[in-house]
């Protein structure tokens, strides 16, 4: 990016939790770098579940040229609406998101032996920490929103979709995410074109963006910074 370059940075939140969680990642990130203009939209609030309704309205109301990126279902939805805006869409940042919710060849491969007990610690914090985050939020966020939300996140399979993408693609995984195990991101690495990478933030679980803000910021802006130079 030059002195005078803005780039914008669309953030999309995981399910039900909103906005909230990623502010202090965005007031991280354009901090590190005035330069990035970083947004956390609110999702439209849709009865029905089927990916094109949302992807429709997400294109109708997210700014052209933005970065897409999101945490967790919010990474999976940037991910296809990357592919629906095609040259629209310079690049994709995710954070914590599968290709696919728990598929069941991922479930059934074993964890690292000398990872497991980290592993573990990590999941015990991140279903006490996003849990209680949770049952906060669900009563704002309302039961039958949350089922949408739910069953549209169950309906994701994007691995071709990341395949197919032309555009730089950064993939941030917490060391020890029990939602989303090595094998799974293994399987992920797989998926990716030579413009998309994967990397871990150490000492993290699910919750990355929020137990380490500030690596997971430093990693975006360097990734944003080293694409901006290539391009």
């Amino acid at each position: 990016m030059s002195t005078f370059d803005k780039t914008t940075l669309v953030l999309l939140p995981g399910w039900v939790l909103g906005p909230r969680p990623l502010a202090p990642l965005a007031r991280a990130i354009e901090r590190l770098d005035p330069r990035i203009s970083v947004q956390c939209p609110v999702y439209p609030r849709l009865k029905e579940a089927r990916l094109e309704t949302w992807l429709e309205a997400l294109d109708a109301q997210l700014p052209d040229n933005a970065w897409l990126g999101g945490w967790s279902m919010g990474g999976m939805l940037a991910t296809a609406l990357a592919e629906r805006r095609g040259a629209r869409t310079p690049g994709l940042i995710t954070m914590g998101a599968s290709a696919r919710v728990m598929p069941p060849a991922w479930s059934e491969m074993s964890v690292r032996p000398r990872a497991l007990g980290s592993w573990l610690d990590q999941g015990r914090h991140d279903v006490w920490h996003l849990g209680k985050r949770l049952l906060a939020t669900l009563p704002r966020a309302g039961a039958r929103q949350s089922a949408t939300e739910l069953a549209l996140l169950g309906s994701m399979d994007l691995r071709q979709t990341l395949g197919r993408l032309t555009i730089p693609q950064l993939h941030l995984f917490g060391e020890h995410d029990m939602l989303i195990p090595w094998p799974a991101r293994q399987a992920m690495a797989e998926c990716l074109p030579p413009t998309g990478q994967i990397q871990m933030i150490t000492d993290a679980g699910h919750g990355l963006v929020i137990d380490r803000t500030d690596d997971t910021a430093q990693a975006i802006v360097a990734f944003l910074n080293a694409s901006s130079r290539s391009a």
